[in-house]
């Protein structure tokens, strides 16, 4: 679920900021109340305070919780489902309010409060065997995750100058990678550490991961108190990255753009099948320890951070839509080839070839689509893109809490474990998006009269 956050904010060596750009880069933005803070010293704190953020709700997420439903207080699987849906689309409803927070109240109050309300959720989960409950707290952590984003995203657009903006969010991204690498391997080593040498149960082993993380979410509440400025609010143009879940926009584009929404949708509900047991099946089907588990994902994540930015890049060169083809291309061969693999391996080379075709797709993606409009419908369009991810994802969801309970099967000769029903989804529907975007996406007319595109 964190991927999908990221996706967003994207295009090729740019971000969707758009602030009017400071007159030095040294002083971040003109005007008194900002005077002697130095572009450097604001861009380590948006990064740092970036990478525990993400670190933090990437060992929740992705690393606690799935094993803490399962294993820790074995109640149905179905509610991993249910828990991972509300975080996703409890973020992606409010982030467009808690956008407007941030412009009448200032970017740094939320940025500490985001992460501080998870201090409390994960400190509170190891107490919480009811699902209703988890629900609940899950919700508090899509709302603080709201709170967090959109306001770090709109200090690179408020104070970072237009020429440094594409650096700032590489930056950005890196931090991103950087705690989604790490948080697996702390999470499921702690988890494991905990069952080995405290006298505890299994079970009991599994809530561990959560004090990890309240003490990582504090950690992030602390450097975002002490080192990120309290500039004043200001009534300045919102950032793009704030846009949530926004159907007016959606309906909208809709009508201008079907194929590319309905393509948006089908990879995000795709994506969605698998996040909410992406690690208990992999644990499950490749008999592999948690701390096993966390050190196999820092291997494609580190692979795809070293060459998010040069991939990135691919566009330029070939063209947006040939680039969207072979990325996607690549994934889909990528997950097929991981759904016929069942050696350990497969996990760090596959899932590292995976990254990479997301690495060249999402941002010439997203650079395509925000070249098929003028400048004064970009937000608009980027909004409806964003709200036709989302809704992809939550659908994904919502539908993977039923088809993780399939049983084993065979397809056409392909066989599909118990619990692998998913993932076999995702590959379908990463494979419909491939052959849409063979037979739709085309260069726009004024690239293609800019550019010498290969033929």
């Amino acid at each position: 679920m964190l991927l999908l956050r990221n996706l967003l904010n994207q295009e090729t060596g740019k971000t969707y900021v758009e602030a009017p750009s400071a007159p030095s880069e040294k002083a971040v933005v003109a005007g008194s109340s900002t005077r002697g803070v130095n572009l450097k010293t604001l861009l380590t704190a948006i990064v740092v305070v970036s990478a525990f953020a993400e670190l933090s709700y990437t060992t929740v997420n992705i690393s606690a919780m799935g094993v803490y439903i399962k294993d820790g207080i074995k109640i149905d699987p179905s509610w991993i489902a249910v828990c991972a849906t509300v975080f996703v689309a409890m973020e992606g409803l409010l982030k467009s309010p808690m956008g407007i927070l941030g412009d009448r109240f200032g970017r740094k109050p939320l940025i500490v409060i985001g992460p501080l309300v998870s201090v409390i959720t994960a400190l509170l989960t190891p107490h919480v065997s009811h699902p209703y409950v988890l629900v609940f707290l899950r919700i508090l952590d899509g709302i603080g995750a709201a709170a967090l984003w959109p306001a770090a995203f709109s200090l690179i657009g408020d104070h970072v100058p237009e020429e440094k903006r594409a650096s700032a969010m590489s930056l950005f991204n890196l931090a991103y990678l950087i705690g989604l690498a790490l948080g697996p391997a702390l999470g499921g080593g702690i988890n494991d550490f905990a069952f080995h040498h405290l006298p505890i149960t299994y079970a009991q082993s599994k809530e561990a991961s959560f004090y990890l993380a309240a003490v990582l979410f504090g950690i992030t509440t602390v450097i975002a108190f002490v080192m990120i400025p309290n500039f004043p609010a200001t009534a300045g143009k919102k950032a793009d990255g704030e846009h949530g879940f926004n159907l007016k926009e959606f309906v909208e584009m809709l009508r201008r753009m079907p194929m590319t929404l309905l393509m948006t949708f089908i990879t995000f509900l795709g994506i969605g099948l698998v996040i909410p047991y992406f690690k208990v099946f992999l644990l499950e089907h490749f008999m592999l320890s948690e701390s096993q588990f966390g050190l196999k994902m820092i291997g494609p994540a580190l692979v795809v951070a070293a060459l998010a930015i040069p991939m990135g890049k691919v566009a330029d060169k070939i063209g947006k839509a040939r680039a969207v083809q072979i990325g996607i291309g690549i994934c889909t061969l990528s997950f097929w080839l991981l759904l016929m693999m069942t050696h350990n391996w497969a996990i760090v080379l596959l899932g590292s070839l995976l990254g990479i075709g997301f690495a060249i797709a999402f941002p010439a993606w997203m650079a395509l689509i925000t070249s098929e409009c003028d400048d004064a419908q970009r937000g608009t369009v980027v909004g409806a893109v964003g709200t036709a991810q989302g809704l992809g994802a939550v659908v994904g969801m919502i539908i993977s809490k039923q088809l993780y309970k399939f049983p084993a099967f065979n397809l056409l000769g392909l066989p599909v474990p118990v619990h692998g029903s998913p993932f076999l989804g995702c590959a379908i529907m990463i494979t419909v998006a491939f052959v849409l975007g063979l037979f739709t996406l085309r260069d726009s007319p004024r690239y293609i009269a800019t550019h010498d595109t290969p033929p």
